[in-house]
């Protein structure tokens, strides 16, 4: 198990628990499949989730893991549902539902629930008007969306959706074959702290976004030198979304490794 795998790890708890932490609780909890690989088949995944977290939620939370595709399937879905399953089971400080099916967006469903998952999801439309307003009313009410690597390869017809991502899919320059230098501009931020403000080599695929809307607002703690002239790759979003979309949204847009 690297260093490297660790403080990614801490940095993805810390994602979540940002995201958690000031999201109005939900009421309780139930019933989608929760069944995952068995723990020894992700081992170094294990070892390298933090034992506690970096924030505590107020109060108990529960997380939707949506993992549908419907273009490009990643190898490493699997292993980030059992990253998030281990970080909440590790930690105490959230509960984890995974799911493919898209009736979860069903607004009784996604009551249940202090935030939402996307973990590279690809090519989703939400066709169904009625799914369209629950996730927009559940952001809206101040719960929380995550979205992992290929989850701003989605909502292409849905404008109000590419934008509470924070922007749209547009390529992978940095390949999964190639080492890509890291550069931490935010040391102190809450989603930067494990890395101690040093940069870093990663081995992965690094995408790049085209923006929908303008007046979103983004915040980059971090930048990629693979490329001249450099260009930034953001692990924060924060408020000041268009059309009141949403308060709290997060997207981490490096890699599929894990």
């Amino acid at each position: 198990m690297s260093q490297l795998m660790m403080k990614r790890n801490r940095a993805l708890a810390a994602v979540v628990l940002a995201t958690l932490v000031g999201c109005r609780a939900a009421g309780t909890a139930g019933g989608l499949s929760t069944a995952l690989a068995p723990r020894g088949e992700f081992a170094d995944i294990w070892d390298a989730v933090p034992e506690r977290p970096a924030a505590q939620p107020a109060a108990a939370r529960r997380i939707l893991v949506f993992s549908r595709s419907e273009g490009f399937q990643h190898q490493a879905i699997g292993a980030t549902e059992a990253a998030l399953r281990y970080m909440g089971e590790k930690t105490g400080a959230f509960e984890v539902t995974v799911s493919t099916d898209i009736d979860a967006f069903d607004a009784a469903n996604l009551a249940r629930f202090d935030a939402v998952v996307f973990n590279n999801t690809t090519r989703l439309t939400f066709e169904n008007p009625d799914h369209r307003r629950a996730l927009l009313a559940f952001v809206r009410g101040g719960k929380g969306v995550i979205g992992i690597h290929a989850a701003t390869d989605n909502f292409y017809n849905w404008p109000e959706a590419a934008a509470m991502m924070g922007g749209l899919f547009d390529g992978h320059p940095w390949g999964a074959g190639g080492t890509w230098a890291v550069k931490v501009d935010e040391p102190e931020h809450v989603l930067c702290e494990c890395f101690e403000g040093k940069g870093f080599l990663i081995k992965d695929e690094i995408y790049q976004m085209k923006d929908p809307v303008s007046g979103i607002g983004t915040s980059s703690v971090g930048q990629t030198r693979a490329q001249d002239p450099p260009r930034m790759f953001s692990w924060k979003m924060v408020s000041a979304a268009p059309a009141g979309l949403p308060c709290r949204s997060w997207r981490m847009k490096r890699g599929t490794s894990m």
